[in-house]
């Protein structure tokens, strides 16, 4: 199992064909948009989790492989890790040493294993990493850099699938019959009290109101809107960077990189709290070629990264309206008793109700039921169902307020 896996890692990074698209920021086939590590900064004798953000639109309800590869790190931070260079892995004779390569007879060089496959992955610093060094040595705190090779294929495959089934999918691969991406992410291992946080999103802005959390954002064919999001106060750290002159104090930077399935950005990346903002223009407008989704939903992505390797990313689902499609009535809202039981609305043409919103946030797997003329969705964790009082969100971009009882 262990030599066709390390066999298809090297079938992955040398299938290099560009399958092609259109903006950077449209996301139509396999892309890999984010990889994150928490935590976002090691220690030498710790562990972070890795997951990457693969989509893959153009195979809708099926999965891509992730296979993780972890390069042991350099002390002296010179670069020297077999994932340094990524080419070297293209090359089977660069992989494999005469004599087997990895000290217990495996497939892969010293230094180099397989370190997890999907999202389960993992990143673990060696606790005698800077033992080379002196104790008052500056690198220690300075630090060097983990390395994982990120290798992902638009197909789904078992952990527990034979060699012949792996030999067969990574032959396709290299034939350019299954696309196939790699990345090299780069993680911070030092001794330093100085550790970075991941960033997280804290609010997203549309024609700068704050949006409800997990509803569509609704935009009418061709609309172009402003788009802003924020992180708390706590994620702009400050920090000090080391300088030839001396240390200098720094306040983190959040870059937010915009992705779509449908629509364009005037900006394909900003940054938050600062003047140059993005505006989406949804799809279905003058241009052709970017025509509304059949079913017009959409989704936008947001990876945020902070100028210290921090990642993170938030997806919000968008919806391209019909502005002739008839307003829903609510007439009656029955609130559950209970936040198992789900919220239930009476009325007429619920059909047309996108999105029922609480406290600020989405209701849960809201739907309309033919069967029973009602739409029904679940209160969000958090939520105090005695408190409990919203408003709603329709297919041809209306609003409307639920009644009190």
């Amino acid at each position: 199992m262990r030599r066709a896996l390390v066999i298809g890692l090297v079938a992955l990074a040398s299938a290099g064909c560009d399958y092609g698209f259109r903006p950077e920021t449209l996301v139509e086939n396999l892309r890999l948009l984010g990889v994150q590590a928490d935590p976002a900064d090691l220690a030498p004798g710790e562990t972070a989790a890795l997951r990457a953000l693969v989509l893959d639109p153009s195979r809708p309800g099926q999965r891509s492989t992730v296979l993780w590869l972890g390069c042991a790190p350099d002390p002296y931070n010179l670069n020297r890790s077999a994932c340094s260079d990524v080419e070297t892995l293209s090359n089977a004779a660069d992989l494999f040493s005469p004599d087997g390569g990895s000290p217990d007879g495996g497939m892969l060089p010293p230094g180099v294993s397989v370190i997890g496959f999907n999202d389960n992955a993992s990143y673990t610093a060696d606790a005698h990493l800077f033992d080379s060094l002196d104790a008052g040595d500056e690198r220690r705190i300075t630090g060097t850099v983990g390395q994982a090779l990120v290798f992902a294929v638009a197909e789904e495959v078992p952990p527990n699938a034979s060699q012949e089934e792996l030999a067969e999918l990574f032959r396709r691969v290299q034939n350019n019959e299954v696309r196939s991406l790699t990345a090299l992410f780069r993680v911070r291992i030092s001794e330093s009290p100085e550790r970075n946080r991941n960033p997280a999103l804290s609010a997203f802005f549309v024609a700068k109101e704050r949006w409800p959390r997990g509803a569509h954002v609704t935009v009418l064919p061709g609309e172009p809107v402003e788009l802003d999001g924020d992180a708390p106060d706590d994620a702009f750290e400050q920090f000090t960077n080391p300088t030839p002159t001396g240390v200098e104090e720094k306040t983190e930077r959040i870059l937010v990189a915009w992705y779509s399935t449908a629509g364009r950005f005037t900006e394909a990346r900003t940054a938050l709290r600062e003047q140059v903002k993005t505006v989406f223009t949804a799809p279905g407008g003058a241009d052709e070629t970017d025509p509304v989704p059949t079913s017009r939903e959409g989704t936008l992505y947001l990876v945020l990264r902070d100028t210290r390797g921090g990642q993170a990313w938030t997806q919000v689902p968008f919806y391209v309206c019909d502005a002739a499609r008839p307003a829903p009535v609510v007439t009656q809202v029955e609130w559950p008793s209970t936040a198992t039981d789900p919220v239930v609305l009476r009325g007429e043409n619920l059909a047309e109700l996108l999105d029922v919103v609480v406290d600020e946030v989405a209701l849960e797997d809201g739907a309309y039921s033919p069967t029973n003329d009602t739409w029904r969705g679940f209160l969000p964790a958090g939520v105090d169902v005695g408190q409990a009082r919203g408003r709603y969100l329709t297919r041809a971009c209306g609003r409307g307020v639920l009644p009190v009882p």
